[in-house]
């Protein structure tokens, strides 16, 4: 018996993208684990902070994205990566253009801290 492919897979397959995401807890922070924060909190700088600011690195995150041109999906990505180590922003943040799965991917790379009060 011949089965034919439901004819919605092909029109979906246009709206779903590749993401890949992931962060890495470094030995610049030798405290304990800080409790993950909410993502729309965390600040992200394309240089590092004031020097009146002191902070504590946590680690690196890294994102990918299918986004075309439209960075803000990486970064958001990011953000919610670097909230799971616990940080309250990003700082250096570099974007890169590829190649992706459907369209550009967007590659966005940074260093997650702790900003000390």
């Amino acid at each position: 018996m011949k089965q034919k492919a439901p004819y919605w897979i092909i029109p979906c397959l246009f709206f779903v993208s590749c993401s890949t995401v992931g962060h890495l807890k470094t030995s610049d922070n030798t405290t304990s684990d800080y409790p993950a924060t909410n993502p729309n909190d965390v600040a992200v700088y394309s240089t590092v902070p004031n020097a009146n600011t002191k902070y504590t690195v946590i680690g690196q995150v890294v994102v990918s994205a299918d986004a075309g041109e439209n960075a803000k999906k990486s970064v958001n990505l990011l953000k919610k990566e670097a909230a799971l180590l616990g940080a309250d922003a990003v700082i250096d943040l570099t974007l890169e253009i590829g190649m992706g799965y459907w369209t550009n991917a967007i590659k966005a790379t940074g260093t997650a801290i702790k900003i000390n009060n």
